[in-house]
């Protein structure tokens, strides 16, 4: 059961971390794509297009056939100055890269922090959602200390805290950590430090053991 407790956990935070990926790659590609414009790009004139096809202080434009042969139309938002000065001249100024006709920058563009909020908004839910996860699985809400009685065990991946007799368990559970005198075992919301007292223990690191011990 601990096992697979860690495996879920461990599921969890892989799932987080793709979230986390696929949340935050649209605003990194704009990042990246407008340092590549302003590196590598070209100022070129462009033609505005059919006015029909425009919206408050959008713009709609098409490149030069050199830059972009298929002649395809594109829109950006820009300040009201950029805007009537477009609708006068039929021309807006433009940068962009000379193979890659989509990544480009308008004179007067106005930049849109929708994708930087709603990044923004996304990376505290998960920020909220991993300190949850790590919270509640953590590694231990509660830790107990026994003596062994005997010798530990291989055992099953069953978790077990079960009372014999006195303060006499039968302790079961994942190895969490091995030391010199004592083992550490998982019992999913705690731990169980168990002082071997003498006793042996063949069980390895995250090996399932059992023990026969008193809780302290």
């Amino acid at each position: 059961m601990a096992r697979q407790m860690n495996r879920s956990k461990r599921n969890s935070l892989l799932l987080l971390v793709f979230l986390a990926v696929v949340v935050n790659l649209p605003l990194l590609h704009s990042t990246w794509t407008d340092s590549r414009v302003q590196a590598d790009g070209v100022d070129v004139t462009a033609t505005v297009t059919d006015g029909s096809t425009q919206d408050g202080s959008w713009v709609t434009f098409r490149f030069p056939e050199d830059i972009d042969p298929d002649q395809q139309s594109w829109h950006a938002e820009v300040d009201q100055e950029t805007y009537d000065e477009a609708q006068r001249t039929g021309e807006l100024q433009v940068r962009v890269l000379e193979d890659d006709p989509a990544a480009f920058r308008v004179d007067g563009q106005v930049e849109s922090s929708i994708v930087l909020v709603f990044t923004l908004v996304a990376d505290l839910i998960l920020l909220l959602v991993f300190v949850l996860l790590w919270r509640s699985s953590g590694r231990l809400r509660g830790q107990l200390q026994a003596i062994a009685l005997q010798d530990v065990e291989r055992g099953d991946a069953d978790v077990l805290l079960e009372r014999l007799q006195g303060e006499e368990y039968l302790i079961s559970g994942d190895v969490l950590e091995l030391e010199p005198g004592r083992v550490v075992l998982d019992l999913g919301n705690r731990s169980v430090v168990v002082l071997l007292d003498g006793h042996a223990n063949p069980v390895g690191y995250q090996q399932s053991a059992r023990v026969r011990a008193r809780l302290l």
